[in-house]
């Protein structure tokens, strides 16, 4: 029976935690969960997003190439570090703490990038506590500001709760999405 009651209270923090989440510290929305498309096939996440970040597209690329103090601004990560930097990218290190109601998980990412300045970011993982990870984030001038569109397809080495997986990975995508943007409009 408690087995029961525990799978019911974790459903009812699925639903209710995104309301909450998806508000900024001055109470407007920023990104929402529900901005954030999430499909799940068996243990793998499909994550789409487009937005509208405020901000020429040279200051949007540079907040989301910043590895060295993601961690500063990004809330669920405790590290951020370039190991490695070449011609044709580099190599992060990412550590953090996903949180979504009562469930937390650690996670660990290393991830080769090709950058094409401007204009787009692959990420291919290729160590850490996740199995497969590919993105794509690609940054595209639209008035004053930049027209961010990102693509990721993700298999976690981590168990996900089944009732909650898609939510947090939801969660988890507009919270980043949404410290980059306050990120980007703060250095403006």
């Amino acid at each position: 029976m408690s087995h029961r009651l525990f799978f019911w209270l974790m459903a009812l923090a699925a639903i209710l935690c995104p309301v909450q989440a998806a508000m900024a510290a001055d109470g407007q929305p920023i990104v929402s969960d529900k901005d954030v498309r999430v499909e799940r096939s068996g243990g793998n996440f499909t994550v789409d997003l487009t937005i509208y970040a405020p901000v020429a597209p040279s200051l949007a690329w540079a907040v989301l190439t910043d590895f060295e103090h993601m961690s500063e601004f990004v809330p669920n990560l405790t590290s951020s570090q370039v190991s490695e930097r070449s011609d044709s990218g580099l190599k992060v290190t990412q550590k953090g703490v996903a949180r979504y109601g009562l469930f937390s998980s650690n996670f660990e990412s290393v991830r080769e990038i090709s950058l094409s300045a401007l204009r787009e970011i692959r990420a291919h993982n290729v160590g850490g506590n996740i199995q497969r990870m590919e993105s794509l984030m690609q940054l595209q001038a639209e008035g004053a500001g930049t027209r961010l569109t990102y693509h990721a397809e993700v298999l976690p080495g981590f168990w996900f709760p089944p009732l909650i997986g898609p939510a947090l990975v939801r969660h988890e995508t507009a919270e980043q999405f949404s410290a980059m943007l306050r990120e980007m409009v703060r250095r403006q």
